[in-house]
């Protein structure tokens, strides 16, 4: 018969016994007798019954091992799915009010839940899945608090079937009418959040998050855009376009429009069609796309040659003309947006005329 091993909370021994027989070790555990806080009879188990829980807890522990690890142990996933898409409607307002700044189970909240799907997708391509997680927390956490309108989107989507795989994240939100929220006012934020900056905020965390995004992703995009909701009202949005290559230092993704080619699709054949997109590998802008009907690209060609832009590319698409270009010195956020505004009163001449 196996000696009884005695549960006590209050010591705990190992050794040998005076008489030179083994004495296992000791714990005792006191019941409460009525609530009256007496102690009352002692609670024993066997060794074998300790042994016998100990090998449970150590199958349940592999089997939580198995399931965190299933993705980089397989040797099929990382070769066999090319591409996989995972996108969440959030309900922002709900988020804001329910769990942020509250004290939650972590597991059980929104956040949680984006961030583990990043960090699985992120181990189909062997990246660093740490550094994705809290590149993607970040990146919620930014659209939930700083974002606007009562629903927010995340995308993550792998591309494993290109020279260099990619994990492609993007959060979006809708803007206030007349907002903008640029590449370039992003990194003044970013530097606020940089120790190393002279624009570092000692007294705010403001910017951090940007940082901390700039710092953990290979490339950065944004859109500033125009879209019909699901009532038919068209609402501003800002999204947030974020890549980390499986390889940072190798091919990067050509950029498609096929966002823009998105939104498009939705719109009516007779809506006026007038995009910019704004393209950083740097600081400022290395070129620009500028998305209108055909019939008014050379009349949009001309503005831009005669402010020192070389047209680069340029790509039909139905009744859309996309064209790419290169400006010949430096421009600012503000020189940027007059000549938008320029290009946007062609625009505003069709829309005249439409009426």
């Amino acid at each position: 018969m196996q000696n009884p091993v005695v549960l006590d909370s209050d010591f705990f021994f190992a050794g040998k016994s005076p008489q030179g027989s083994v004495t296992y070790p000791r714990f005792r555990q006191y019941l409460s007798v009525g609530g009256s806080g007496q102690k009352g009879e002692e609670v024993t188990v066997t060794l074998e019954e300790l042994q016998n829980r100990l090998e449970e807890l150590e199958q349940q522990n592999k089997r939580l091992q198995d399931e965190l690890n299933y993705v980089k142990e397989s040797p099929f996933l990382q070769s066999s799915i090319k591409r996989l898409v995972y996108e969440a409607l959030i309900d922002r307002e709900e988020v804001l009010t329910r769990e942020l700044g509250k004290r939650i189970n972590e597991r059980h909240g929104t956040m949680y839940e984006i961030k583990t799907q990043a960090k699985r997708l992120s181990e189909l391509l062997g990246m660093d899945a740490d550094s994705v997680r809290i590149m993607v927390t970040e990146a919620v956490q930014n659209i939930l608090e700083h974002g606007s309108g009562k629903y927010v989107t995340v995308r993550l989507e792998i591309k494993n079937d290109s020279v260099n795989p990619c994990l492609v994240s993007s959060f979006k939100h809708e803007l206030p009418s007349g907002q903008v929220y640029t590449m370039s006012d992003i990194n003044k934020n970013a530097m606020k959040g940089d120790v190393t900056s002279e624009h570092f905020d000692f007294e705010s965390s403001r910017g951090r998050g940007e940082y901390i995004m700039k710092e953990l992703t290979d490339e950065r995009r944004i859109i500033n855009g125009i879209e019909v909701n699901p009532d038919g009202k068209k609402v501003r949005y800002f999204k947030r376009i974020l890549i980390n290559y499986a390889k940072a230092e190798g091919p990067r993704a050509r950029v498609t429009f096929e966002e823009l080619k998105r939104e498009i699709d939705r719109l009516d054949y007779e809506d006026v069609i007038c995009c910019f997109h704004v393209h950083h590998i740097g600081g400022l802008p290395d070129s620009v796309t500028i998305a209108t009907t055909k019939a008014y690209s050379q009349r949009v060609a001309d503005i831009m040659k005669n402010n020192g832009f070389r047209l680069q590319e340029e790509e039909n698409y139905y009744r859309t003309s996309f064209a790419t270009y290169v400006p010949q010195e430096q421009m600012d956020k503000e020189q940027l947006l007059s000549l938008f505004a320029r290009v946007r009163s062609i625009v505003d001449e069709e829309i005249d005329s439409t009426k």
